[in-house]
C-alpha cells in the first residue's frame, strides 16, 4: 500500500507539474484531475471555505435528512471508533451539515478545513470523494494522492450521494480515514448505509402522503352535508362523517367498530348484509336504537370496489327537496324593493304586507286579476324567517279538480292508473319548512277544500293511496280575485276554511286606483322591454302618460305591461308616442266615457296633439319632430294635411 501510494505521489507531481497523465489511473480521477486543473484549483490549497449563514440555513432546510441520516452515522462511526475515521453528512453542494468522529481526528480535519459549514465541492477544492461523488452521481472512494489537494493525501474518503423521491441528489454520506486503514469494504457500507436513509426517507414521504391524504378525506367527508358512512362487508362501521354524525346525534367514537344492524333498526340494512341490495335511492324514516325520533332521509348504498364493504350515503329529505326546488326554480324572487308605487294607500298595503312577512299566520290576499298578488306572496316570503326555504306556487284554477290533490298532497306507487313507479311527494311535502302559495283558492273544489282544512289544522298530510302520516310545517299565502264572503253565503266556498285563511287579510289595489304611479310603472316596464327587445327607448311622450292615465285599466299592472310591450315593439325612435299605443286603450276610454259629461278625447285627436306637441318642441322643424315621432316626413305632411296644420 505505502508503495502505491508513492507511485500515486509521482503520478500526481508530473500531472500538477507538467500536465503529464499516466493512463494507468481510474478513468474517473483522470477526468476530474482534467476538470480541476481546468478551474485552475489550486493543488496546494490547504481546505474547503467555511459559511456559517449558510450552514445555518442549510441546517433548517435538511433537518429531516439529518434526523434520519444522524442514527446510521452513528451506527456506521460505532465500527470504525478508535481508528481514526470521521463519518460526514454534506447537503448537495458539498457543505458539511454533520461531521462524527474521534477527537483527535476531527482536530486534524480542522486544520484542513474539514468542519461542519465547509464546502468540499469539485469547483473549489478539485478531486475529492464528496465533490466528485456529487458530480458523478454515483459512489466513488479517492485514495490518498487520487485527491488533487495536496493536503488531503493522507487521507481515504469513500461517498455516495444521496438521492431523493425524484431522484435528484439531495445529499452525500462520505466516510474519511487514513489512507492505509481503509479496505475494500469501506465504500460498501457506506453505500448500504445510504440505500438505508434513502429507504426510510421513502416510508415517511409516504407515511406522510397517507396522513395527508386522511386529513384531505377528513376535511373533505365532513364538508358535505351529506351523512356518509363506511362499513366493511360483515356489516362493521369503519368510518363516518361530520354530518351524519349531526344526523344521529351520536359521535363517531359511538359508531366505529360496531355492526350498522345494532345502531339502525331498519330492516333495509340486514338486506344488504343478506345480499338483497336496492338499486337507486330509497326513501325512509330512520330508526335509530336507543332513540325515539325518527329522521326522514333518502338511503344509497353503493359498493365498494374489490367487494370489500359498502359506503352509505344518507340525504335528509328536506335537504334534497331544497336542492329540487333552487332547481326547479321553486324560490321567490321578488322582494319588497321591487314592488313599485308611491301612492299613499298603496304604501299603506306595502306595510300591512311587510308586518305580516314578520309572522307566520296565514296571509289571504284580495285583489283583481293582473294587481300583483304573486308579487306581494313572493316579497312576504322573502321577508320572513323561512325566505332561505322553499316558495312553492300552485294555481287552483289551474289544475283539474281530479288531479289537484295528487299536486298538493302526493299520491304513493300504485295509488292509480299511470302513478309513477315510487310515488310522489305532493307541493305540501315540497314546501316543507317554507311557503306555499295557493293562487286562486276561490276555485278549489268542496271536496279539495275539506282536505286542505284538516292539512291546516293537523299540520301533517297523508299521500293519495297511502297510510304514512307526513308532518309538514308550512306557512300558508291564499290569494283570491273572489268575493270569499260572498262565496261563503253561497255555500261554494267552506266558512271554517275561510276564517283559517283569512288570518291576516291584504287587499291589492287595482290600477285605476292608484293612477299616480301609472307612469312609474310605465316607465319601468319601457325600460325592462326595450332592453329585451334590443331597443333604445329613453323616453315616454307626456301625451302618452296622459292617455295610458285616462285608462281605466280592467286588467290591473298585467294589462299596463302587456299594452307598452306592444307599443314598444311598433316604436322605431327613441321615445313612446301615442301613435303606438292599440286603438283598445282609447276605445274603451271613449266607450266607458260615454254617459259622462267629461269630454271623450279619441284616438284621432290624440294624435293630433301629439303632433303638435313635437311641433312645438323642435320649433316646427318638420324632419326633428317626424324623428321624434317615429315617422317619417312624408307620414307627418299627410298627418299635418290631415289635421289642417299646414
Amino acid at each position: 500500500m505505502q508503495k502505491d501510494k508513492q507511485q500515486l505521489h509521482e503520478i500526481w507531481k508530473r500531472f500538477i507539474n507538467e500536465g503529464r497523465m499516466d493512463s494507468h489511473l481510474d478513468p474517473f480521477i483522470q477526468t476530474s484531475w482534467i476538470r480541476s486543473k481546468k478551474n485552475g484549483v489550486n493543488a496546494f490549497r490547504r481546505g474547503g471555505s467555511v459559511a456559517e449563514k449558510q450552514l445555518k440555513k442549510a441546517l433548517k432546510e435538511k433537518s429531516l435528512l439529518i434526523e434520519v441520516s444522524l442514527p446510521l452515522m452513528e451506527s456506521l462511526f460505532a465500527i470504525v471508533e478508535g481508528s481514526g475515521f470521521v463519518v460526514i453528512l454534506c447537503d448537495e453542494t458539498g457543505m458539511l451539515l454533520k461531521v462524527i468522529g474521534d477527537e483527535e481526528t476531527i482536530r486534524e480535519a480542522e486544520k484542513m478545513s474539514f468542519v461542519e459549514g465547509a464546502s468540499w465541492n469539485e469547483h473549489e477544492l478539485g478531486t475529492n470523494a464528496i465533490g466528485t461523488a456529487i458530480f458523478e452521481g454515483q459512489p466513488l472512494q479517492v485514495y490518498a494522492h487520487e485527491h488533487y489537494c495536496a493536503a488531503c493525501h493522507a487521507w481515504t474518503c469513500s461517498a455516495s450521494p444521496i438521492r431523493g423521491k425524484n431522484g435528484d441528489i439531495i445529499g452525500v454520506l462520505n466516510m474519511s480515514g487514513p489512507f492505509d486503514k481503509v479496505n475494500p469494504h469501506t465504500l460498501g457500507m457506506v453505500v448500504s448505509a445510504v440505500k438505508a436513509i434513502e429507504t426510510h426517507l421513502q416510508l415517511l414521504e409516504k407515511s406522510e402522503k397517507n396522513e395527508m391524504m386522511k386529513r384531505y378525506l377528513e376535511a373533505t367527508t365532513n364538508t358535505l352535508k351529506d351523512g356518509l358512512l363506511i362499513m366493511d362487508k360483515n356489516g362493521r362501521i369503519v368510518k363516518t362523517n361530520g354530518a351524519l354524525q349531526q344526523i344521529t346525534d351520536m359521535v363517531e367514537e359511538e359508531m366505529t367498530g360496531k355492526t350498522v344492524v345494532s345502531i339502525f333498526k331498519n330492516r333495509i340494512f340486514d338486506d344488504v348484509l343478506e345480499g338483497r341490495a336496492w338499486a337507486g335511492d330509497k326513501e325512509i324514516r330512520l330508526r335509530i336504537n336507543g332513540k325515539e325520533e325518527r329522521k326522514h332521509v333518502l338511503l344509497g348504498m353503493h359498493p365498494i370496489a374489490g367487494n370489500i364493504g359498502w359506503l352509505i350515503q344518507f340525504k335528509e329529505i328536506q335537504q334534497v327537496r331544497q336542492f329540487v326546488n333552487a332547481m326547479t326554480g321553486s324560490q321567490a324572487k321578488i322582494t319588497f324593493q321591487e314592488i313599485i308605487g308611491r301612492s299613499p294607500a298603496f304604501v299603506t298595503q306595502i306595510q300591512e304586507a311587510k308586518q305580516a312577512a314578520m309572522t307566520d299566520a296565514n296571509v289571504l290576499l284580495l285583489g283583481e286579476s293582473g294587481t300583483g298578488k304573486d308579487v306581494f306572496a313572493q316579497a312576504i316570503h322573502n321577508a320572513g324567517n323561512r325566505r332561505h326555504k322553499p316558495f312553492i306556487a300552485i294555481n287552483c284554477g289551474a289544475i283539474p279538480r281530479d288531479l289537484l290533490g295528487s299536486e298538493l298532497f302526493g299520491y304513493e306507487e300504485g295509488a292509480f292508473t299511470g302513478a309513477r313507479k315510487g310515488g310522489s311527494p305532493g307541493k305540501f311535502e315540497l314546501a316543507d319548512g317554507g311557503t306555499i302559495f295557493l293562487d286562486e283558492i276561490g276555485e278549489m273544489s268542496l271536496e279539495m277544500q275539506v282536505v286542505l282544512l284538516r292539512v291546516l289544522q293537523t299540520k301533517e298530510v297523508i299521500r293519495i293511496g297511502g297510510h304514512r302520516v307526513l308532518p309538514v310545517n308550512v306557512r300558508i299565502i291564499a290569494a283570491t280575485n273572489k268575493k270569499l264572503e260572498e262565496e261563503v253565503r253561497n255555500e261554494t266556498f267552506r266558512e271554517d276554511l275561510f276564517y283559517r285563511l283569512n288570518v291576516i287579510p291584504i287587499r291589492i289595489l287595482p290600477l285605476r286606483e292608484r293612477k299616480e304611479d301609472i307612469p312609474l310603472l310605465a316607465n319601468y316596464f319601457a325600460g325592462e322591454c326595450s332592453r329585451r327587445m334590443g331597443k333604445k327607448i329613453d323616453r315616454i311622450s307626456p301625451a302618452v302618460n296622459e292617455a295610458l292615465c285616462e285608462y281605466e285599466w280592467p286588467g290591473n299592472v298585467r294589462e299596463l305591461q302587456n299594452i307598452l310591450e306592444r307599443s314598444i315593439h311598433k316604436t322605431t325612435g327613441t321615445m313612446l308616442q301615442v301613435n303606438t299605443l292599440p286603438a283598445e286603450v282609447f276605445r274603451r276610454h271613449t266607450m266607458e266615457q260615454s254617459n259622462s259629461s267629461k269630454p271623450v278625447m279619441k284616438k284621432e285627436e290624440w294624435k293630433k296633439q301629439a303632433l303638435l306637441q313635437a311641433l312645438s318642441l323642435h320649433e316646427n322643424n318638420c324632419s326633428r319632430a317626424a324623428k321624434s315621432l317615429g315617422i317619417s316626413r312624408s307620414t307627418l305632411y299627410r298627418q299635418m294635411e290631415q289635421f289642417h296644420l299646414k
